[in-house]
């Protein structure tokens, strides 16, 4: 007798999933997407013997399980394919997500947490479809690039909107003769990061020319550099996510022992990284149309030949709801996080932490008051076949109940991504003000000894004294009402997002640096009708300060990428008098990150006018705006 789905499956802790295979790309052909998909999974289901009839969209045996699903969700389609294998290592997972606006997710789960090479139906839809990671062709084979394609290149790592790594390699003319056997072991060291990660050789001429312009992120010759996604080349702190395996490590360790590192890390990132906005909707499309209709098999069975009230006879179509179908559906997936967690430093890492365990807690008391081990489609299948009664008022407590702990997941997996996404945020923040404090006690130790050198042994000794003419602003709302109504710097913009900034704010981290960027500005637009300084405000942070107004050169962004400008750019068109613009309104690209984590990714958008009109123009400030990375 074959094994139900519920026993082919088996509890997998979320840790482990860093060790699967999961990949999400574009296709340049978007009509070709999900034929192409249907066919190959047959085709794959055949080479292994799993074959789905003529008149089925599902097939088991007694150690495989396989469906195929087709969405209509609004203008998409989308389709679904799953197969689950027992195997002596574990039971296989795969899911493949394709939609007709051309993309797919492949993922591939070992229920043991083994780590899974890349599988066959993988390289078979590269084959066939042109895949892309935002830009960036995904090739089976490492690339090289000469200097010509450098600015290429580093276009490509500052993309947010990349899903997956990119593996940098350095070389040196000086060791011309090595260049070759490196280039050989490179698609030896890549193997298994086929479809998780793009490996680009660089030319002598190449590295020279990425180092000059990358600083801190530049690559070493004969190393092999990781690059997440959004490099932020301003950010010295950012440089240290972005690891090194260097020469030595590199000449010790064989080829086989290479690969594996590159594809550990390559699917740990993959478990980590946030779902594409595209794949968490059809996850949930599919989740929730097929709740619905296993909820109104409930109706149908409890009162034979009569629906019971509110329910929906099977195969009706409920108003607003996708068509799905199938007889399975998709593990319901992460959202858009739905809460902010606040505070700061050691004690908002101790509340987040406190967090995720309660979260971890709730979703036990979910998995409890169910009566099952893990919270998936087929075990919610279960739970309805077991708790299916004749009585119509048990059944329809079992149906809202289901769609309430339905929601209640998501909930929690929403609030469990914020979580992460706050502690990775506070990483990155907490190593640039190590990186800010060691330049500073740098420089006080270097200036304390240039005044014992000049004899003022006092000076040099005595405690730095306090700053009489300093007091710490409450809020973003008290600096720009504070401003100035006559001097260099103006805010045209509406408190709204202002308020919102300082509601999560509690500890005023935004506002300090607001405060700190307005005297920054003031300073550069006095210096520049003075003709003291002819740069720009990049210019001027880098090279030019001094005094009480100081800034980071590292929290201020020239421009917005093309893509964000592309899509949300009505978004970055902010008011200025008319002197400035005819139309009283000009988009402003250039902007301050005033706060990285819980105070809710605060922005400054600004419009520098030193040259005309002699002031700087705020014209928003308040929570990030809409980009690649935000839903």
């Amino acid at each position: 007798m074959g094994r139900t789905p519920a026993q082919i499956l088996e509890r997998v802790d979320v840790h482990t999933r860093t060790q699967d295979y999961e990949t999400f790309a574009r296709v340049s052909t978007p009509n070709d997407c999900i034929p192409a998909v249907r066919e190959e999974f047959v085709s794959w289901l055949e080479s292994k013997r799993i074959a789905l009839a003529d008149n089925s969209q599902s097939s088991s045996s007694q150690s495989a399980l396989a469906t195929m699903e087709d969405l209509k969700d609004g203008s998409q389609e989308l389709l679904l394919c799953r197969l689950v294998e027992e195997a002596e290592t574990g039971r296989y997972t795969t899911e493949i997500y394709a939609s007709s606006e051309g993309w797919i997710n492949i993922s591939v789960r070992n229920s043991r947490g083994g780590f899974v090479s890349v599988p066959r139906i993988a390289k078979s839809l590269m084959r066939r479809l042109d895949l892309y990671d935002a830009a960036l062709p995904l090739m089976a084979e490492p690339q090289i690039w000469d200097v010509s394609r450098v600015d290429e290149l580093i276009e490509l790592l500052e993309d947010s909107d990349r899903h997956g790594l990119v593996f940098v390699a350095g070389s040196r003319s000086e060791e011309q003769s090595l260049f070759a056997p490196f280039l050989d072991l490179l698609p030896k060291w890549a193997r298994e990061v086929y479809g998780l990660a793009q490996t680009i050789a660089l030319t002598p001429d190449a590295t020279q020319e990425f180092g000059t312009k990358m600083g801190h992120f530049a690559v070493a010759p004969w190393n092999l550099r990781t690059y997440f996604p959004g490099v932020d080349v301003r950010s010295a702190g950012d440089s240290f996510r972005h690891r090194f395996l260097k020469t030595g490590s590199l000449g010790a360790s064989s080829p086989k022992r290479v690969s594996t590192m590159l594809g550990q890390t390559a699917r740990k990132h993959a478990a980590l990284r946030r779902e594409p906005e595209e794949l968490l909707h059809a996850r949930r499309a599919f989740a929730r149309a097929s709740t619905e209709q296993l909820i109104s098999s409930i109706g149908n069975q409890a009162s034979p030949g009569n629906e019971a009230d509110g329910a929906v006879p099977t195969g009706q179509k409920l108003p607003n709801q996708p068509t799905v179908k199938s007889k399975t559906v998709p593990v319901v997936a992460p959202a858009t996080p739905a809460k902010e967690v606040r505070k700061s430093g050691a004690d908002e890492l101790d509340i987040v932490t406190e967090r995720l365990l309660e979260l971890r807690n709730q979703l036990d008391l979910v998995q409890r008051l169910l009566g099952i081990q893990e919270i998936t489609e087929f075990s919610i299948q279960e739970v309805i076949r077991s708790r299916h009664t004749a009585d119509p008022p048990k059944n329809e407590q079992v149906a809202e109940m289901l769609r309430l702990q339905l929601a209640r997941i998501e909930t929690l997996e929403d609030e469990a991504i914020q979580a992460t996404e706050v502690l990775e945020d506070m990483e990155i923040e907490q190593a640039e003000y190590q990186e800010s404090l060691q330049k500073k006690n740098a420089e006080n130790r270097w200036l304390r000894e240039r005044l014992r050198e000049a004899k003022d042994y006092e000076t040099a000794d005595a405690p730095t004294p306090e700053d009489d003419g300093w007091e710490r602003p409450e809020s973003c709302r008290q600096v720009l009402e504070n401003l100035d109504p006559v001097g260099a710097v103006m805010f045209t913009g509406k408190y709204d997002g202002v308020d919102r900034v300082d509601s999560r704010d509690q500890l005023g981290r935004a506002a300090f640096n607001l405060v700190q960027i307005c005297n920054a500005l003031a300073n550069y637009v006095r210096v520049k009708t003075r003709d003291e300084f002819s740069g720009t405000v990049d210019d001027y942070l880098k090279k030019h300060q001094d005094g009480r107004g100081t800034i980071g050169a590292d929290k201020h962004a020239t421009s917005e990428s093309k893509v964000t400008m592309d899509r949300w750019g009505e978004e970055r068109i902010f008011k200025v008098p008319a002197q400035v613009s005819a139309d009283e309104k000009i988009a402003m690209k250039a902007h301050f990150r005033l706060s990285r984590a819980s105070a809710g990714n605060a922005r400054m958008h600004y419009n520098d006018d030193a040259h005309g009109s002699g002031k700087i123009y705020i014209g928003y400030v308040g929570p990030h705006l809409t980009n690649t990375q935000t839903n």
